[in-house]
């Protein structure tokens, strides 16, 4: 039987406190039973079961420099100078037409500074901030047709490539473009 190889692994995904405070871990049945190195332990297993697969923790709302992506960078460059080993960040980017941060790309840079991989894990409007970086290195689109998608009733149109019916939105076009 052929094995199949991970690339990567999500081993952590949306654990911080939406503002960034306090603990910055946002309180679980994980945090309250195991304590605030869950976490860390989490990435320790994850690497003992695949030692050659990336490790990323995944959350929403650190695509721009705020409190929750400070609180984030703060974490990760403490859990890289204890050696726990965790490879990459993910970044939702669920942006609504007109709303992408001003600071992603110069976000993105300072995370991949810290020696991590980032990805856009849930692709909405970032695709270009992602080229621009270097570490920056893949993109998830969150669905592809408006059809499935959960969070176009919430305003989030733009999210998908394709409307309802299958039609191109204008993003196909920018991504081709960004791609060529």
């Amino acid at each position: 039987m052929k094995q199949c190889k991970i690339y990567a692994w999500d081993v952590v995904n949306e654990v911080l406190n939406e503002d960034g405070s306090g603990n910055k871990l946002r309180e679980s049945l994980f945090s309250r039973t195991l304590g605030s190195g869950f976490v860390e332990e989490a990435f320790h297993t994850a690497h003992a079961a695949d030692p050659n697969a990336k490790l990323y923790i995944n959350d929403y709302g650190i695509e721009a420099k705020n409190k929750k992506s400070d609180a984030l960078y703060e974490l990760v460059k403490g859990w890289k100078a204890k050696g726990v080993p965790i490879h990459g960040i993910g970044m939702q980017t669920h942006f609504k037409e007109g709303e992408v941060p001003a600071t992603l790309q110069e976000n993105i840079k300072r995370f991949s500074d810290l020696g991590v991989d980032v990805a856009i894990t849930e692709f909405s409007l970032a695709f270009s901030a992602c080229e621009n970086v270097d570490r920056c290195v893949g993109v998830t689109v969150w669905g592809f047709t408006d059809k499935y998608s959960f969070i176009f009733d919430k305003g989030y149109g733009e999210q998908q490539l394709w409307t309802k019916d299958f039609k191109p939105k204008p993003a196909v076009e920018a991504v081709d473009k960004v791609l060529k």
